[in-house]
């Protein structure tokens, strides 16, 4: 079994409440599913696929298992120590955090250094889950 690295990605960044995505082992692809009353396209072959074939479908990983605060966290840790670190470390407190941290990542002009560490940190997750289930990542 092999997948392209990009989908995985992909799939791992768009997942939310309303999108799921699996990697159907026959079809070595990505596959999402949305639910018809969100989106208005009959799925329902899709979702009987799923539910019937479940062995042949492995979910991708959930924006709960992906745990983008605890990138933000790592990444607040890889910063020099001082006044950056000191005030990210506050900012991600509470209601509102993804967007005070992102505020302020483009008001201390960290931005690339951000999203070069989010990237990395997605792809490390998804070659994790790649070799966790025995899934040959490509380019």
């Amino acid at each position: 079994m092999k997948v392209k690295l990009n989908d995985v990605i992909e799939g791992m960044e768009f997942a939310d409440m309303e999108a799921d995505y699996y990697y159907h082992t026959k079809t070595e692809a990505v596959v999402v599913y949305m639910d018809e009353a969100l989106t208005g396209v009959d799925a329902s072959e899709l979702a009987e696929d799923i539910e019937e074939n479940w062995q042949d479908n492995i979910h991708l990983p959930t924006k709960y298992e992906i745990d983008e605060y605890n990138m933000m966290e790592e990444f607040i840790w890889s910063l020099p120590e001082g006044a950056a670190q000191d005030k990210f470390k506050n900012l991600i407190r509470g209601r509102g955090a993804f967007r005070r941290f992102k505020d302020s990542v483009y008001d201390l002009n960290l931005q690339d250094k951000w999203y070069a560490y989010r990237d990395a940190a997605y792809v490390k997750q998804a070659k994790e889950w790649c070799e966790r289930h025995g899934i040959e990542c490509v380019m």
